[in-house]
Order: structure tokens, then sequence, then C-alpha cells
């Protein structure tokens, strides 16, 4: 709400104002149809690039290294109205000298006219930078959009001639061993707590800067102060290439990070089968588990019910001879119109009939990717989330329906882990969860009853709760 007020005030204030008139030093030329300007200042290259139409308030992205490479979303974000300006930091490691530089840039900047709160972009060492900068001035950052970025220096031992850069640059500022007690990694602290929004772009595969050692510590740190903030990654994917394809997504995001975004309810939507619609209970308005995880979710929340019965991950799965692949269904484009914030994905029971296993199994893995890649893309970077469901018992009715005891289950629950440490996402694990107590929570058709769909909706609960405070 705050943030909301801050941005709608800003608004007024800028209207008001006049057009931003500064003049830029340096030679003019164009970039990509815009004014372009260059010049050095400190001893660094400096290039601004001035939108046709500036936003009110003149916001600004600050590039602190490899201008011009992967564009995608500062082409977007100039198209949208905002300044693009690089101050060329990229060999300095984020060493104390670099850092006040940056500052007197940015004084700079805002003495021309600009917003006084900057987003950083920081692109692989930019990201070092970036961190840095944010950590010493968080004031002055309204938010950091990092693509694969090098958060721990320690990182750039595997190569030596990066290392022997790291230790002259920061043995010129009189620094020793800056990997110790000045690395990024070790003092994120300033900025969750000033919850400075990131937008966090990565490799699943980059071997250069590994996500697990880089970007997913900046994650977790956010999480365990409850504070959001949007990632993506890109499975498969190395070091390169970086930004997206399709920035649109990451330019909604940081102009809510800048004006404010007009509602803060997290929506979340439920996709599944019969399990996710409520088939097994009394009511699925108020007994499917997703009705009862808007219970224990609270206000903050909205949880849509796009559940379908007999739905399949296969896109040509079937059921008694009809097609019931979910993301041919209306269902689908229903939750895509949502724009959840957070996608909780339970499918794949359908998908063990044998009847679908055997002819389309092989096509588990990347219809299960292709889903995922359509809800990561949509404008509110929603956080998903891979639910095994429950494991269907075989019985007499089971049977009829193609449930047999083949070991495709398994071989589905296992193509999920897969999925889920490609894309780093997190897996909600409900195969035993009944274990113990099957008899009070199946209906006699065979779908989790009332009780079922509470212990399923309290299990995600925790988990979502956990990851979105």
């Amino acid at each position: 709400m705050k943030r909301l007020l801050f941005g709608l005030l800003l608004m007024i204030v800028a209207t008001a104002q006049p057009a931003l008139c500064a003049h830029w030093p340096g030679k003019k030329t164009t970039w990509h149809d815009a004014a372009r300007y260059d010049f050095t200042m400190l001893d660094r290259e400096v290039t601004v690039i001035v939108p046709e139409k500036p936003l009110p308030g003149n916001p600004w992205i600050w590039r602190p290294a490899f201008f011009d490479a992967f564009p995608d979303i500062d082409i977007a974000m100039l198209e949208k109205g905002y300044h693009i300006l690089y101050f060329n930091v990229t060999n300095e490691w984020g060493r104390p000298s670099a850092l006040s530089a940056g500052k007197k840039f940015y004084d700079f900047a805002v003495g021309h006219g600009l917003m006084d709160r900057v987003i950083l972009e920081g692109l692989s060492r930019g990201g070092y930078y970036s961190l840095c900068w944010a950590q010493h001035y968080p004031e002055h950052v309204a938010a950091l959009l990092l693509d694969n970025p090098l958060v721990d220096l320690r990182e750039l031992k595997k190569n030596d001639e990066w290392f022997s850069d790291v230790v002259s640059k920061w043995r010129d500022d009189s620094i020793e061993n800056p990997e110790v007690f000045h690395n990024a990694v070790n003092n994120l602290t300033p900025i969750v707590k000033n919850r400075i929004p990131i937008l966090l772009l990565s490799g699943g595969s980059d071997t250069i800067v590994p996500y697990e050692r880089n970007g997913k510590i900046i994650k977790d740190t956010y999480r365990r102060w409850g504070v959001p903030m949007k990632s993506i990654v890109r499975p498969h994917s190395g070091h390169h290439p970086h930004s997206m394809s399709q920035p649109e997504p990451a330019v909604k995001y940081l102009t809510e990070c800048i004006y404010g975004k007009a509602d803060s309810t997290l929506r979340v939507a439920c996709i599944g089968d019969s399990m996710t619609e409520g088939v097994g209970t009394d009511d699925f308005s108020t007994q499917s588990y997703p009705a009862i995880l808007q219970s224990l979710l609270g206000d903050g929340y909205k949880v849509g019910n796009f559940g379908v019965s007999c739905a399949t991950m296969l896109k040509n799965g079937k059921d008694a001879g009809n097609p019931f692949g979910y993301s041919g269904l209306p269902a689908m484009q229903k939750a895509l119109d949502y724009n959840p914030d957070i996608v909780v994905i339970a499918l794949g029971v359908n998908d063990c009939k044998s009847y679908n296993w055997e002819k389309h199994g092989q096509e588990f893995i990347s219809d299960y990717q292709d889903m995922i890649n359509t809800f990561r893309m949509l404008p509110s970077i929603p956080e998903i989330y891979l639910v095994v469901e429950p494991y269907v018992c075989i019985t007499p009715q089971t049977s009829s329906w193609g449930f047999e005891d083949k070991g495709y289950y398994e071989e589905m629950m296992s193509h999920i882990i897969t999925l889920s440490n490609d894309n780093k996402l997190t897996v909600i694990p409900l195969t035993d969860i009944f274990r113990g107590e099957e008899h009070d929570c199946y209906a006699p058709n065979d779908h989790p009853n009332p009780r079922g769909a509470a212990m399923m909706a309290n299990a995600i609960k925790n988990v979502i709760a956990g990851n979105n405070q």
C-alpha cells in the first residue's frame, strides 16, 4: 500500500513538473532511434539514451557493465519511456573506489533531472557491482534486475586471470582478501531489509556462475526474510544468452516497482485434475483443496480452482477415448487470463493410465515443460510449484479407469523431479500424504474426501506461505 501511494503521489507531482530538459554532454548519435550521448566521467565511459517520451518522474535504468549486450529488455524499457544509462565499471569487481565513483555518477544523473531511485541492471559481473552498490546505497535503488549475476567473488578463483585482476584492483584500494570481508554474498542483509525488489534471471545450466552458488542464495535469503521477489530460470541455458526475448513481463514488473502495484493480493491458480476440482467431496466450492487453501492462506491471497476431472498433462492424453490434455482445455486459458502470482500444478495421475502412458509417456517431460514455459512468461511472472499427486490405489474401480500397477506412477514422479531440477522449481510431494490414514482420506469413488482434501491443502499451504510471506 505504501508503495502504491508513493507511486500515485510521484505521478501527480511529476505530471506537474516541466518535461525533462537537461542538456547531456558528449557526442550525440542514435541508439534504436533514440538520442544517444557518449562522454567520459571520472575516467569511465558514460552513455545516456533518452526516450522520445519520458515517463513521469523520469525513471531510469543503469547498466554498470556490458552496454548493448543482449539489449531486449533495455529496448523495451526505452520504448516505455525509461532513460537507459551506462557507467562503465565492468572490470572493477565492486571495489570501494568504483562504488563511490558510481555514487557521483548517480548524483550527476539525478542532478540532470532523473528520478532519485534507480533500477540497476546487472549482467554477470555487472550483477556483482549492482549488488554491492545497492548494499551501500539501498535508499537510492528502486529495483535490481540481475541476470546470471555473480554473487560470490570466490567463483572467480577458478579463472586465474580474473581472480588476479580482482586482487590487483582491490589492492589498489588498499584492501586484501576482498572475497572474505567484502564479498557481496556475505552482505545481502541491507538489500533484503530495505525490501528492494529483485527480478532474477538465471541459466539453469550456467557453469560460469552456477545458479546454486549465486542467484539461489539471493532467492533463499529473500524467502528467509519473507520478502517477495521474482525469479525466472531458463532450463538447460548456460551463462549466455542473457535477457528475455519476450521482455514484456520484465517491463511490467519493473514499472510496478517504480509506480506501485494496484492490487497487492497474491493470486493463486490451482491447475489440476479431479483431485483439484474436488471430486470426492460434497461441495467443490467449500471442500475442494483450493477452497480450503483459500481459508488457510487468508485475505492476502485469492485462490482460483482451475481443476478439470480426467485432465492430463500429456497433450495427447485421453479419457474414455476423449481428448483431455489440460493445455487444450478452456480451463487453461482461464488460468492464463487469471494472471496468477503463484501457480500450483497438480497433474500427472491420469497420465499414468496405461493407455496414456504406453502411447505418449515419452512426451510427458516436453509437454510439462511447455506448460511451465507458458505460465512463467505471464505478465505476473508467477512462482510455480510442481505437485506430485497422491498415489492412486489399485482397486477394481481404478482398474476400470485404466490404472495398473506397472510402475508408471513412479516414472511420472521421476519426470517431475527432473523438471524441478531443470527449472529450479519447488516440488510439493504428496505421494504418501495419506499413509496410515488411507481408509479415512478417500471417498467411495477413490478420490480424496474432505479430510483428504484438507490434508492436501495444508501441505501446499505450508510451502506457499513459507515462500511468499
